[in-house]
């Protein structure tokens, strides 16, 4: 049997040592099997530490593994701090050890992995869930990449060709989907095809320099922000399955704090260019300046709206159908909202005719996807159990929002800050 403080010596020395972090939450259906199948599927010659980090789960998740650990190894030490209770026991056949971290609340999955990551003694690090949506049968290849590229980011991706999603519900599905849009385009991240990837390898190096200071519940994008320039990324396909056992911590704090992670992303992005604050403080001027027209001309476009469809309506001009005046009165609108936005809230002049009109069914486009994006948020805000009044209130910001910064990054290619 090693000496199991040797063996954490050579692990701090040996560039193939691999620490496989996993958050836990009531995950007592799934934790024994997932140990089980991920020592099944490590590399001949890799040293390797499972370390699980369990949010004081009530299910009995972390003292699940104590018992495994219990009855699996041969050997063990205990160490304790004020905020964690651990322990690690190695095999000597396999060079592979499990530790437990009983944190004593749940304060999020940012601070779970970092906490992990941070008690992890290998060069390398990978990072996974325990429901088995990440399946363990990909770590080789991850690990096997990992070291042949030793200063990337092996991300396992299910938007990559090759790359799928089974069994999730059509309301997730949808989400995940919007999520990784508005990480891709909004975060400037289009070379990366899944940035919201909760399945990924790295050097520790990598986090060098690297501070956490969101609360969303996907760490790789926050990496993948701060680390843009300096570190090379490749995503290989996997099939994500949806969970058999326990419940999705998927909820609507988490989307919310989701949103607020990509905003500090995003004004993180655009500090780091800025080059001085006067120029930062100006962009931020004709930011809110744009801003500000696109909603006034938007206003202005209920009121015509209204007005047209009302004066088609009643016989004043014609008596027309409420429906077909209705009608009208949207493409009445949509028009006079494209031609102000276009000369004034954009100040573009150019009125090329095949540039006029592609930027026209471009407008119309985002405005639909806008009315697309209000339904769908009120449809999940109120499935969450939020009120209709509040779930309409945010429905509606939701989709202005994007309808403005659609309609200026796509219809008239500007930078979103500026």
């Amino acid at each position: 049997m090693l000496n199991v403080n040797d063996t954490i010596q050579q692990a701090r020395d040996d560039q193939k040592f691999v620490s496989i972090i996993i958050p836990t939450f009531n995950e007592s259906m799934n934790i024994r099997n997932l140990l089980n199948q991920i020592q099944s599927h490590i590399p001949i010659e890799t040293n390797v530490e499972i370390i699980i980090v369990d949010d004081n789960s009530p299910d009995g998740t972390g003292h699940i593994v104590e018992k495994y650990i219990e009855e699996k190894m041969g050997s063990h030490y205990y160490s304790n701090d004020a905020s964690t209770a651990s322990r690690s026991i190695t095999y000597s056949n396999k060079n592979i050890s499990i530790k437990v971290i009983h944190r004593k609340e749940k304060t999020g999955l940012i601070s779970a992995l970092v906490n992990g990551i941070g008690l992890s003694i290998g060069q390398n690090v990978l990072i996974m869930d325990a429901d088995f949506s990440h399946p363990p049968e990909v770590i080789n290849r991850m690990i096997t990449e990992l070291k042949n590229q030793p200063n990337c980011i092996i991300i396992g991706s299910r938007y990559v060709r090759g790359g799928a999603i089974s069994g999730m519900p059509l309301k997730r599905f949808l989400l995940s989907v919007g999520a990784n849009f508005i990480a891709r385009h909004g975060l400037s991240l289009k070379n990366v095809y899944d940035p919201m990837s909760g399945f990924f390898a790295f050097p520790k190096h990598a986090l060098q320099d690297v501070e956490f200071n969101t609360n969303g519940f996907k760490i790789l994008l926050e990496i993948l922000i701060k680390k843009k320039s300096s570190i090379c990324v490749k995503e290989i396909p996997y099939t994500f399955k949806d969970r058999k056992y326990g419940q999705s911590k998927l909820n609507l704090p988490i989307i919310l704090d989701y949103l607020k992670a990509v905003w500090k992303l995003y004004r993180y992005g655009r500090k780091s260019k800025k080059k001085d604050t006067q120029t930062e403080k100006r962009r931020s001027v004709r930011f809110i300046s744009k801003a500000a027209r696109f909603y006034t001309v938007g206003a202005s476009g209920v009121a015509l709206n209204y007005l047209v469809s009302i004066l088609l309506s009643n016989g004043f001009f014609g008596g027309l159908g409420y429906l077909q005046a209705t009608a009208i009165g949207i493409a009445v609108s949509v028009t006079t909202n494209f031609l102000l936005n276009k000369f004034w809230t954009f100040e573009d002049r150019n009125v090329e005719a095949k540039r006029f009109i592609k930027q026209y069914g471009m407008f119309v486009g985002c405005s639909s996807l806008g009315i697309l994006i209000q339904f769908l948020s009120i449809y999940f805000l109120s499935e969450s159990g939020m009120s209709y009044d509040i779930s309409l209130l945010l429905g509606v910001t939701i989709a202005s929002v994007s309808n403005f910064l659609f309609n200026k990054k796509l219809t008239f290619k500007e930078n979103i800050w500026d």
